[in-house]
């Protein structure tokens, strides 16, 4: 499993030369089988992050077997009981299962384990983010257990939009008419009960 990881630019190479120390990455504290443990935090995808500098550079890292984990950071709340739940060994995680997926790494990672991340010479990353993918994979599962879904999920959209004036909307036995106010183009969707 690769990650990745913005590192500041003046470090970068020493960082890719010498390994990358867990206590000068440390970003957080996490409970592993009831024990404090240091860790930092990566991503699972190069866009999932972004550096705290403007120069900062991304690096890949190869994660090191059996210490670390992955937790869902749109999870984190006042009491952090759902993330913490969350947190499981990395080798156990499957793409998309979370929708904002960060690796903990709870040690210090060797030179050989990371480089410098190039994103026209490195494998291709087959997805756009974690959360793209997240959020594509919920509404495909959501779309093959309720039939009407896509007809909800319209309905729900273009009233959104009909309430901000974008469209007026006429309502015609089973469909609502949807009018473009800029343009009068007509968009007729079903009009839909959640579950049928």
């Amino acid at each position: 499993m690769k990650v990745y990881c913005y590192v500041p630019a003046r470090e970068a190479e020493e960082i890719i030369e010498c390994g990358l120390i867990l206590s000068s990455r440390l970003t957080k504290i996490i409970e592993i089988n009831d024990t404090q443990t240091m860790c930092f935090e990566t991503y699972l995808h190069p866009r999932d992050g972004k550096g705290q500098e403007q120069d900062d550079i991304l690096v890949k890292i190869t994660v090191p077997e059996g210490r670390a984990y992955v937790a869902d950071n749109s999870l984190l709340g006042e009491t952090g009981d759902l993330y913490n739940k969350s947190i499981i060994p990395a080798n156990q995680y499957k793409l998309g299962k979370y929708r904002k997926p960060c690796c903990l790494i709870t040690c210090t990672v060797l030179p050989e384990m990371i480089e410098r991340y190039n994103p026209d010479m490195d494998e291709p990353v087959l997805y756009q983010s974690s959360e793209q993918l997240y959020r594509d994979s919920l509404f495909y599962k959501t779309d093959d257990l309720v039939q009407s879904f896509k007809d909800v999920a319209l309905n729900a959209y273009y009233n959104m939009k009909a309430a901000s004036g974008e469209y007026k909307v006429q309502f015609n036995g089973e469909y609502a008419a949807f009018i473009d106010s800029a343009t009068s183009e007509v968009i007729a969707v079903v009009k839909t009960n959640f579950g049928n």
